[in-house]
């Protein structure tokens, strides 16, 4: 009987093995499943059905279950005992049955199958008492990579903007002056370094027309960005006529006659200086407008050949000017067709091969020697001078004249009272009565030519006009 009982040991400690590897198996498949919704949810509410009512006949079950299985043992000895041989045949079977089911078994099989099989399923029932609370796992559904970019894109399109702003890319780190000698007196606010770029492109217009008119010298303005934050202003500046002077200094001015607010100690460029206009008086600041609008229409090259532009006008004509050339030449012409006539000076002074003197382009364009008299750039006391020795030239000149006609007047009268004298001891005493009368016509011809000499030397005429006449 000890080894039927070592028998019955080793059985039961089998069916304990086999039972806590079931129970291990069945609690794998429990965590793959409640890995699943469905099939977790149904799992746990039989799980907890099952428990509480296992929990009260747990003690009656393994009884009962223990009674079955003794008696099972006590059957299986019996038939041990008659046919011993089948001992390694039935140990055999022993470790398959709960895997297959085994055709050709007696019915003693099929109901301990059975029970062993509900008894298991008991087992596993009470078994999961001691075991720890398995936490719910839920299976996380799959990531839809589409909808998580759609999220995600305005927040980093956001963050890199939101980068952008408040990087150095986005301020103006250099700015570049380009079309203008002068750079330091331009004015360029409200362009500075560090300005936002997205603000200097949002208002462009507005900081152009700004520096145009904060600077009277500037004609338009671009500006331009580069290199993300490298900002180039191209400036177009108006041209610079010649220099005024006032007081002490001199000061720029420009064609649109604008004067640059510089005072300069003396010409830096090769330019004329307008002089002889009053910028107080409103009458003769008006002229230098016409002046220099009319001298806008010149070249470089001509402009540059002008050294003294001088206002001439008076009471008499308003419109008289006068330009002082460096080539020595002086030009005398009026305000209003100055312009035009100027642009001719090049092929006039080629054609005078070297000489100098005034080019009167007042009425016509023609060319006369240069003298105090009509030098509009004369002192009055050489004006004077001139007028005065032209006066006494000219009365001399008549003087002499007129004693030269004296002369001729008494030699032709000497010459006839002689003729007449010879004729008439010759002829009768008839003929003497008409030599008497043309001698006397003779003499009231040369007092009538004598006083028309007079005449034409009070009007100023020179002794060669005279002559010629």
């Amino acid at each position: 009987m000890d080894w039927e009982e070592e028998r019955i040991r080793q059985e039961r400690r089998e069916r304990r093995r086999r039972l806590h590897e079931k129970l291990a198996e069945n609690a794998r498949t429990d965590v793959a499943r409640r890995q699943d919704k469905s099939a977790n949810k149904s799992n746990q509410d039989a799980v907890q059905n099952g428990v509480d009512s296992s929990r009260q006949d747990e003690d009656q079950d393994q009884a009962k279950l223990e009674k079955k299985q003794a008696a099972s043992n006590i059957n299986k000895q019996k038939s041990s005992k008659k046919k011993p041989v089948k001992k390694k045949a039935k140990q055999k079977a022993k470790w398959r049955l709960p895997k297959f089911n085994i055709k050709g078994k007696g019915k003693a099989n099929s109901k301990k199958q059975k029970q062993g099989q509900a008894g298991k399923r008991k087992q596993q029932v009470t078994s999961n008492q001691g075991m720890p609370p398995v936490k719910k796992v839920q299976k996380s559904e799959p990531t839809n990579w589409k909808k998580m970019v759609l999220l995600l894109l305005p927040f980093v399109i956001a963050l890199f903007v939101a980068g952008y702003y408040a990087s150095p890319l986005n301020h103006v780190a250099s700015i570049t002056l380009e079309g203008v000698e002068d750079t330091e007196s331009m004015i360029l606010s409200p362009l500075n370094e560090g300005m936002s770029v997205t603000d200097l492109k949002n208002s462009k217009g507005e900081v152009e027309q700004a520096i145009v008119n904060q600077n009277p010298s500037v004609k338009s303005a671009t500006v331009n960005v580069s290199d993300w934050n490298k900002v180039a202003v191209n400036v177009s500046a108006y041209r610079q006529l010649g220099y005024i002077q006032i007081a002490d200094f001199f000061y720029p001015l420009l064609e649109n006659n604008e004067i640059i607010d510089t005072p300069l100690p003396s010409l830096e460029k090769e330019l004329p200086l307008f002089e002889g206009y009053d910028i107080a008086n409103e009458d003769q600041r008006a002229k230098l407008t016409e002046t220099v609008k009319a001298l806008s229409s010149l070249s470089d090259d001509i402009i540059q050949k002008i050294s003294l532009v001088t206002y001439t006008g008076d009471e008499s004509n308003t419109d008289r000017i006068a330009l002082q050339m460096v080539d020595g030449n002086v030009v005398r012409g009026f305000i209003s067709s100055i312009g035009d006539r100027m642009s001719y000076y090049n092929g006039i002074a080629s054609q005078l091969d070297g000489q100098t003197g005034l080019i009167d382009m007042e009425v016509a364009i023609y060319f006369t020697e240069l003298n105090d008299g009509n030098n509009p750039y004369a002192l009055e006391e050489d004006k004077k001078a001139y007028d005065e020795s032209v006066a006494a030239e000219s009365s001399a000149a008549s003087e002499s004249e007129a004693s030269e006609l004296d002369v001729l007047s008494s030699d032709s009268a000497s010459e006839s009272t002689d003729s007449s004298s010879t004729e008439s001891t010759s002829a009768s005493d008839a003929s003497s009565g008409s030599t008497s009368e043309t001698s006397q016509v003779e003499s009231t011809d040369a007092q009538a030519a004598s006083s028309s000499v007079e005449t034409d030397a009070a009007s100023g005429n020179s002794v060669v006009e005279s002559g010629s006449e």
